[in-house]
């Protein structure tokens, strides 16, 4: 009796055992479906109800799937993109728009990008509010939209847009980031490479190039989804129509000079690398994909826009050109480090210096027209170039606004002992212009200037003698 009592006793206790685990996984179960299952919520927008707010979510989707199509847009993420709305903080309250991402707009930086959708109100009663969606308002190149409360789906799901994420970079992704240049092309894996464009306007030098699996910012990782592959591209630039003072004006004749624009043809896009994230002078990553397999070549463009407009194309990472590069161009624009000449001259009782202060070589360079206006002059051929000498007047100036009279005297000489054709100038209330521009050919390595001798009206100091008491300065192009 008390072995059977005892085996009684023993399955019950298993049986007891048994249904309080089976109690117990089935409440742990319920708790995790509450956890990971939210419960759909009702929206408000200005206290009405949402009406068919899933409808809404599913419209905008279907929408924004255009703007990834054409390549507006780039997918930023390993999940689909899909829609939410914006959660004011007051209650089950949300934005009058819809929010869809996450992308990344073309140009910008290697973050999250979000896509407004607007709503425009059908019909409303005093209970709920009905809306239908409008064309998704995508950001300009180079620029962020992101929403500032917390998105909701009506599912009750919710999201926080701030969060710093990882990116998975899909088709048409092309992210412009700042270089500091403290790490090496070593440090970084990229391989070093020596590509030049360049124009009068805008400057670019490559120097680094890889195609990694994944590449490290500021704001997280990134990696290529699949069909897709990563490119990484290190340039260093230089707005020349920032920091070349010769474009320094506002008085130009008709437009001023368009800026030159950066972009990589990739297969199947042009991808324009825009102005305002790139420095005035420095250096950029510029991070993006490309279609994998590879479907054909990367091409770096430089495009001169306005009247005397010119492409170049070089190709990555070979620096290869498909082009046909002018000569002028295949130089640098002027020594890193120049030595400043002084030719003393006299004007009437005035001795005075013209000191060479710099030189620029280019295809081509702004010059003065009459007493207002300013224009940009051009190369009358590819094998000829534009020389402008930068001068200073130093010493006793006399207090005379002659510059437009004295620029005629001085002179270009070539080493066939020709002098090269004057095409303009610059000057303002001083005796001597501050630049000359003369046509040179394009090959030309040395040039001498001077001032030559004579008599002139000039404004406040009536007929003057001109003379020098210097001889010619010599400037090496060997740059």
């Amino acid at each position: 009796m008390t072995l059977w009592f005892q085996l009684v006793r023993g399955a019950r206790t298993v049986r007891c055992a048994v249904l309080g685990l089976t109690v117990l996984l089935a409440v742990t179960g319920c708790a995790t479906a509450t956890k990971t299952q939210p419960a759909a919520v009702q929206l408000t927008v200005e206290g009405k109800k949402l009406a068919d707010a899933s409808d809404l979510q599913a419209q905008a989707e279907a929408q924004l799937a255009y703007t990834l199509e054409y390549g507006y847009v780039a997918r930023a993420g390993a999940a689909a993109v899909s829609c939410w709305f914006a959660k004011t903080g007051v209650e089950s309250e949300v934005d009058k728009r819809l929010w869809c991402g996450p992308v990344q707009v073309p140009g910008s930086g290697a973050s999250t990008d979000w896509v407004p959708v607007p709503l425009k109100e059908v019909t409303k009663n005093d209970d709920e509010v009905r809306y239908e969606v409008q064309s998704p308002q995508v950001p300009e190149k180079g620029t962020r939209s992101t929403p500032l409360g917390t998105l909701v789906r009506t599912d009750g799901k919710e999201f926080d847009p701030k969060k710093q994420q990882d990116l998975t970079a899909g088709r048409d992704f092309l992210a412009v980031l700042p270089d500091d240049g403290k790490r090496t092309n070593a440090d970084l894996g990229l391989g070093n490479v020596d590509i030049k464009l360049r124009d009068d306007l805008l400057g670019t030098a490559v120097t680094g190039w890889a195609n990694p699996d994944i590449w490290f910012t500021a704001e997280g990782t990134v990696r290529a989804e699949p069909g897709s592959r990563l490119r990484v591209v290190r340039m260093k630039v230089d707005k020349l129509n920032e920091t070349d003072s010769g474009f320094h004006r506002t008085n130009w004749q008709g437009f001023a000079p368009q800026p030159s624009e950066l972009a990589l043809e990739l297969p199947g896009k042009r991808q324009v690398l825009p102005a305002d994230r790139l420095p005035a002078t420095g250096s950029v990553f510029v991070v993006y994909t490309v279609p994998d397999p590879q479907a054909g070549t990367e091409t770096l463009t430089l495009s001169t826009l306005g009247a005397k407009s010119l492409e170049q194309r070089v190709e990555l990472p070979t620096g290869k050109r498909t082009d046909n590069p002018l000569p002028v161009l295949q130089r640098a624009a002027g020594p890193v480090q120049f030595q400043e000449q002084t030719q003393r001259i006299r004007i009437g009782h005035h001795a005075i210096g013209m000191k060479i202060t710099g030189i620029k070589l280019g295809r081509q360079r702004p010059i003065k027209l009459g007493e207002s206006q300013y224009d940009v002059a051009t190369i009358s051929a590819p094998d000829k170039a534009l020389l402008e000498v930068r001068l200073e007047a130093t010493g006793d100036v006399p207090d005379s606004a002659g510059a437009s009279l004295t620029k005629d005297l001085i002179t270009v000489t070539l080493p066939d002992g020709s002098t090269a054709k004057q095409v303009g100038a610059r000057y303002d209330g001083g005796p001597l212009p501050f630049a000359v521009i003369v046509e040179v050919p394009a090959d030309t390595r040395s040039v001498s200037v001077g001032l030559v001798e004579g008599a002139l009206d000039m404004p406040r100091l009536g007929r003057v003698a001109i003379s020098t008491a210097d001889s010619r300065m010599t400037l090496a192009l060997e740059f």
